[in-house]
């Protein structure tokens, strides 16, 4: 874990190829989250971890400017185990004025995410019935490294069931340069489910996490091999 004195994650921080693992909440009863992910304590169901790296040689500020480019998440691809087939994971995202689904807007600048105040986007998938309306907060944004905090401000949907409350989805991500031209990345989510997702959920966590790191990353997200270790 990129964190001074945080380990819980049986991968490298950095891992190369990426490495994918989950935890239960019963596991991992006596962990909190360390400081440096900006995370309040609270229960969860699920922990995940995805650690990558990747080639780049732009800057820093160029990495951040992906994670503000939020209507180019629409239409990233993920491998569903379920399904046994590429599927398109995000069918819609937008900025958005405030936490309104409503007030869509255009991306944010790279001044707006800088500024260190809470931004929203909306984002659907191909699982949830409606919407959700996330909010994104950028911790650090140096030209060497990024920590970024995602959670979901309105509820997950499942058809008439509420999968996710909302507060119940909590990201960071770390992307930190480790070499010329290679940047590390690592992303640790806590998932607290209101209603267990039906199928193969882990594998299905597996590789959106890994569609996610491919489009941040530059990687196409439909490419080869489609799930990590």
């Amino acid at each position: 874990m990129p964190c001074s004195g945080a380990s819980i994650s049986p991968s490298p921080p950095f891992a190369n190829p990426p490495h994918f693992h989950t935890w239960s909440g019963h596991e991992l009863e006596r962990w909190h989250p360390p400081a440096c992910f900006g995370w309040p304590p609270g229960d969860f169901t699920i922990l995940t971890v995805l650690s990558g790296a990747f080639a780049f040689d732009g800057t820093g500020d160029d990495l951040l400017a992906r994670f503000g480019a939020v209507s180019a998440f629409k239409g990233i691809q993920y491998w569903s185990r379920s399904d046994d087939r590429w599927e398109t994971f995000i069918t819609d995202a937008a900025a958005l004025e405030d936490a309104s689904p409503r007030g869509r807007r255009a991306d944010f600048t790279l001044g707006e995410l800088k500024a260190g105040g809470d931004l929203y986007f909306l984002r659907a998938d191909d699982r949830s019935s409606r919407p959700v309306v996330y909010d994104m907060h950028v911790d650090e944004a140096t030209p060497d490294r990024i920590v970024v905090r995602i959670g979901n401000v309105s509820p997950v949907m499942a058809f008439i069931v509420t999968a996710f409350d909302a507060g119940a989805i909590r990201s960071t991500y770390i992307l930190e340069k480790t070499a010329p031209g290679r940047w590390g990345y690592y992303a640790m989510t806590e998932l607290d489910e209101g209603l267990m997702v039906i199928g193969n959920y882990e594998e299905d966590y597996r590789t959106r996490n890994l569609a996610i790191f491919r489009h941040l990353a530059g990687i196409p997200t439909d490419q080869a091999p489609a799930v990590t270790q």
